[in-house]
């Protein structure tokens, strides 16, 4: 792999994974999850994209067989993130001038698992940055640890599955092939929607209960 590779583009990374693709942006997945340095990684356009070369260049690798293994990797990185939270993250969350950890950002979290609760696990799988800092705040919050891993599940399988399948399905449409890098920004953008949907959901309901 190239020293001067640019982790920012996906495409470029996953050529320079070649035939080890799946398993790369798998731990890649895993970091980008576990930890908050990792947030910088293209995760969403990566999961596009890998499903994308799944149906041409990468087809010798199934589908069935690579989603698990990006699954397991966006899983375990979000109970490491857990785990994280748990031993280190009250530290970590008063330290609120870093780069990573200023007082927007951790403000921000905490908003958002205050507002949207034990939903804001699964929600916050579609947005960078979030995946990595919600997973430690509900340890913090001493959120129940089986609980969590449900909710990780479910999180993880509809974030890489919608994702990767995406990619898959329309990668064999030759006007996408030729388009790759219009598409995949434009999964990126959709693959946010949940949470513009959850926050339009939250204002119907509070309509709803100021008219009643």
């Amino acid at each position: 792999m190239a020293v001067s590779l640019n982790w920012l583009d996906s495409q470029t990374i996953l050529q320079n994974l070649g035939s080890l693709a799946v398993f790369g942006v798998a731990l890649i997945i895993f970091f980008e999850t576990a930890t908050i340095l990792g947030s910088f990684l293209p995760g969403d356009s990566l999961l596009f994209l890998l499903g994308l070369s799944l149906s041409s260049w990468l087809s010798g690798f199934p589908i069935w067989l690579a989603i698990p293994i990006v699954f397991i990797g966006a899983v375990a990185g979000s109970q490491t993130g857990y785990w994280i939270g748990k031993k280190t993250g009250p530290r970590l969350f008063k330290q609120r001038n870093t780069f990573f950890f200023n007082e927007k950002t951790v403000d921000r979290t905490k908003d958002f698992f205050q507002h949207y609760g034990p939903r804001a696990i699964i929600l916050a799988r579609f947005i960078p940055v979030l995946r990595a800092l919600v997973p430690m705040f509900v340890a913090i919050a001493h959120f129940d640890q089986k609980r969590f891993l449900k909710l990780n599940l479910i999180g993880g399988a509809a974030w890489v599955g919608a994702l990767m399948l995406a990619g898959y399905l329309l990668g064999e449409i030759p006007f996408v092939a030729k388009n790759v890098e219009l598409f995949a920004l434009g999964f990126v953008v959709i693959s946010s929607l949940p949470l513009p949907f959850e926050l339009a959901r939250e204002a119907i309901k509070r309509r709803k209960k100021s008219r009643g």
